[in-house]
């Protein structure tokens, strides 16, 4: 801890005194692990050159930074998450910073995008093409929070027809908090919401959403069996730790934060009882239509929206469904970036004027260039002498608070989890209906332990193995065979490997027609790994009762 606040000053002065920041969170691991996360002056990740620094400075003693301050000027922010054990940690991160001649903010207890935020907003000026809110100086939270809700408010409020007959009168959301910091949010914005419409500061004729938050702080352990990461890994419902009348609870409408809300999914049951689960391939898929819809409608009276690039950065672990969808329905460009929001973040922003990015797990944003802006100017003069309520007027509108709801410097379940409902309220749709926009294909994840992890290379986008030689064509055998054998020739069953970042094993994904297929292709895979890769201990469990 002590390295790390270290570094983090050093990396301040590097950037002439611009302010960085020190998240100290496991996110979504178990509540007995904890980390650093570290936000450098435009509110993202270090880049890559640095993160190495930082983790080679903090794991060795004998390591020498090769660093220039440019000045004694350094300015870190700070948070921490609920972890009983974050707050010593954040105390002594302070002591250090002080001692090492640095100005510290402490945020105490945040989420980690409104970290990141708050660091964005401390130098506006590395993220020009952002609009940053908020003029107090000082009161970081409640201009994010204000950030979010004004832009969420003016966004339902180009609703057309004021009486939406497809959706409820009386919204209310359930959203579990993973028992994290969340959970701490949540109640506030209830509030701030009931404030807004107390005060007139939004003309709509339906109730506001009401959120029902469950699993907060001290109900009970964080992360286990609750939160973003368990739904979307499990595909189980959270377990409700909280004290309430789970009868009463909005179930049909929900979504999950996992521990320092950077991730979110959503869910409900189906008339069985069972999860439909709407993850980030899904959130990705409903965002992006959304906004390429307007910028069409905005088309029509501004034809230089046509000349903004939108797209979507995947992993390859997104669901095959939705990656189809999105060429074919959708019709916007897909870029496939290798594992890791750095990666997919880096690829949004060098490849589109508009470029979303979501994974699996449920973290994403979207990022928007300067192309983006220079329209939205430029409609703005079109549209002066033209009646607001038609429909280019509304498109510019809805697309103009985007950035202002959006938190463009990470993945952020508070923005991500408004800017949906705005999208679903706007559509008139529930979450079954959403769901309805594609069928995912079934899938199967594992890892399988190995020797030496080290000895599988894949390609940049981690679609195809690269060695050991004999590994990919063994697994587009496999794949070949089973999409032959299956009845459904336009479902092309998919597998691909790749090396853990963390540990001696490889991570293994298949998806095809049918669950049965999709865990025939894993455990081929899995046993393909194991016997060209020394793989060492036991198969995961459903492979050891397949046929081979």
């Amino acid at each position: 801890m002590v390295r790390i606040a270290i570094f983090a000053a050093i990396r301040s002065s590097v950037l002439d005194g611009e302010s960085v920041g020190i998240m100290i969170t496991a996110s979504h691991n178990p509540e007995c692990d904890n980390g650093i996360k570290l936000s450098d002056s435009n509110g993202g990740m270090l880049p890559i050159k640095w993160e190495t620094m930082a983790t080679q400075f903090a794991n060795s003693d004998q390591y020498v930074l090769q660093a220039k301050p440019k000045t004694k000027s350094m300015v870190v922010h700070l948070g921490r998450d609920t972890r009983y054990h974050s707050l010593p940690l954040s105390q002594l991160a302070i002591r250090s910073l002080l001692a090492f001649g640095a100005t510290v903010i402490d945020h105490g207890c945040v989420t980690t995008p409104a970290l990141h935020y708050y660091v964005l907003r401390s130098n506006p000026h590395n993220m020009p093409n952002a609009l940053v809110c908020g003029s107090s100086g000082t009161s970081f939270e409640k201009d994010y929070l204000e950030s979010i809700l004004g832009s969420y408010l003016s966004l339902l409020s180009t609703q057309k027809s004021k009486q939406n007959a497809k959706i409820a009168p009386n919204r209310q959301l359930l959203v579990d908090c993973a028992c994290g910091v969340g959970g701490l949010k949540i109640p506030l914005l209830n509030a701030m919401l009931k404030s807004f419409q107390k005060e007139g500061g939004v003309l709509l004729q339906e109730p506001l959403i009401d959120l029902v938050p469950i699993n907060l702080p001290g109900d009970g352990p964080l992360n286990e069996r609750c939160g973003a990461e368990y739904v979307q890994k499990q595909q189980q419902l959270p377990v409700i730790y909280s004290e309430c009348d789970e009868k009463t609870l909005p179930t049909s409408y929900a979504a999950s934060f996992d521990g320092d809300a950077d991730r979110i999914v959503f869910h409900c049951k189906d008339s069985n009882g069972k999860l439909i689960l709407l993850d980030g391939d899904k959130i990705a898929v409903l965002v992006s239509s959304f906004v390429q819809e307007e910028i069409l409608a905005l088309s029509t009276l501004v034809p230089e929206a046509k000349d903004v690039r939108c797209g979507i950065v995947q992993t390859a672990y997104a669901n095959g469904s939705s990656t189809s969808y999105l060429k074919n329905i959708v019709r916007t460009d897909v870029v496939i970036a290798k594992t890791g929001v750095k990666y997919v973040h880096s690829a949004a922003h060098a490849n589109f004027d508009v470029g979303t990015y979501f994974e699996a797990n449920g973290h994403g944003t979207v990022l928007f260039g300067a192309k983006f802006y220079e329209m939205l100017a430029k409609a703005e003069q079109r549209l002066l002498s033209t009646c607001r309520r038609n429909r280019a007027s509304v498109a510019w509108q809805r697309l103009r608070v985007l950035p202002r709801l959006i938190n463009q410097a990470v993945g952020d379940a508070i923005s991500d989890l408004f800017l949906v409902d705005a999208i679903l309220y706007l559509k008139g749709w529930d979450l079954q209906a959403w769901n309805g926009l594609y069928r995912d294909m079934p899938s199967r994840q594992c890892k399988v332990k190995v020797k030496d992890r080290t000895l599988i290379c894949t390609n940049e986008n981690e679609t195809k193995a690269t060695s050991p030689p004999f590994l990919q064509p063994a697994l587009e055998a496999a794949m070949k065979s089973l999409t032959e054998a299956t009845s459904n020739s336009s479902s092309r069953a998919r597998a691909f490997v790749r090396p853990s970042g963390t540990e001696d094993a490889v991570r293994v994904y298949a998806e095809a027609a049918t669950q049965a297929d999709a865990d025939t292709l894993a455990s081929e895979a899995a046993a393909l790994v194991y016997k060209l890769c020394d793989g060492v201990g036991d198969l995961p469990s459903f492979v050891n009762a397949s046929k081979m």
